[in-house]
């Protein structure tokens, strides 16, 4: 645009007032290295005067090869009668803008096409192009002469063509779908969001009336003391240590001696009035454990065995 600025402040300048001059102006604009974009010079009043009537049949043309350098091509240059021949550089630059076009809408871009349709006969005068067009940062791109068909592999291209007047309306109505699926796209997630608000504050609820729940049973088990109470089987009463009689605890050896009074959990069965038999009359029981322990029976032979008195009912 700063490169134009130039040619749209001459074209609007008091002294664009002959075909000739604003003819003369479009060829140096055209022809410029560093203008690619001709929408705002083709609005001014002088350039569309050329429309007229009036204007002489030998500058009608040039207001048609400013519109095929701001959105044409080679091709419709070759094909458009009665247009101004080309100088040098503007043959270099409107074929650097139809590879802009070509770039953007041929994939893949090979040698031969683009030698077709920018009327280049060599290849090297191809490449010598494409060349002048990535160091002008027109395009980024990388040449592949050796691959089968030889090709272009353009990864960017510069917005540096203008907007045709009658494809606006297309592109207008392009954007307005786009916009339409991005709405409806968004009107899915925020409705997928507040689904998710909705799960996780419903499965809070039920979480905190679970935790209250168990909160209210914990305290009503254990309101009068009675309800949670841990009770043993076997209660030990005074005198069970667990030990071996003697020694520092007051149990050493293989001999334990139980008190019959230890246990009263119903294990024990002394009779209905809780008194041992005769035969059971000692208060104590004795277990050998010794692996060679000989007890002596009536006989006054020794036998190895543990030997157990326990009450018994009568």
């Amino acid at each position: 645009m700063e490169a134009l600025q130039p040619f749209v402040h001459l074209a609007n300048s008091s002294s664009a007032t002959s075909p000739k001059f604003v003819a003369n102006l479009i060829t140096n604009a055209t022809s410029s290295p560093n203008t690619y974009v001709f929408a705002e010079l083709l609005e001014t009043p002088s350039v569309q005067a050329l429309r007229s009537e009036d204007t002489p049949a030998e500058y009608q043309g040039y207001l048609t090869l400013l519109e095929i350098f701001a959105w044409g091509t080679w091709q419709d240059y070759q094909t458009t009668p009665n247009l101004p021949q080309l100088n040098n550089e503007q043959t270099l630059k409107l074929r650097l803008l139809s590879l802009l076009t070509l770039s953007a809408t041929i994939k893949p871009l090979t040698y031969q096409t683009l030698m077709d349709t920018l009327s280049i006969t060599a290849p090297s005068e191809l490449e010598s192009l494409v060349t002048t067009a990535i160091y002008s940062s027109l395009i980024t791109a990388r040449l592949s002469p050796a691959t089968s068909p030889p090709t272009i592999n353009v990864t960017s291209v510069a917005p540096l063509r203008d907007v045709k007047p009658e494809s606006l309306t297309t592109m207008i109505s392009i954007l307005t779908q786009w916009e339409t699926r991005c709405g409806d796209v968004i009107s899915d997630i925020e409705t997928e969001i507040a689904k998710i608000k909705t799960d996780s504050a419903n499965r809070r609820a039920k979480e905190h009336a679970k935790a209250v729940l168990i909160e209210k049973t914990m305290q009503s088990w254990g309101s009068d003391g009675n309800d949670i109470i841990s009770r043993p089987l076997g209660p030990r009463k005074q005198g069970w240590h667990g030990g071996m009689r003697g020694g520092v605890s007051g149990f050493v050896g293989n001999k334990r001696e139980f008190s019959a009074d230890d246990f009263d959990d119903g294990y024990w069965d002394n009779g209905a009035d809780g008194a041992f038999d005769a035969q059971f009359a000692a208060s104590r029981m004795d277990i050998d454990q010794g692996a060679g322990a000989s007890l002596m029976g009536s006989s006054g032979v020794g036998t190895r065995h543990a030997k157990r008195f326990l009450g018994r009912k009568s």
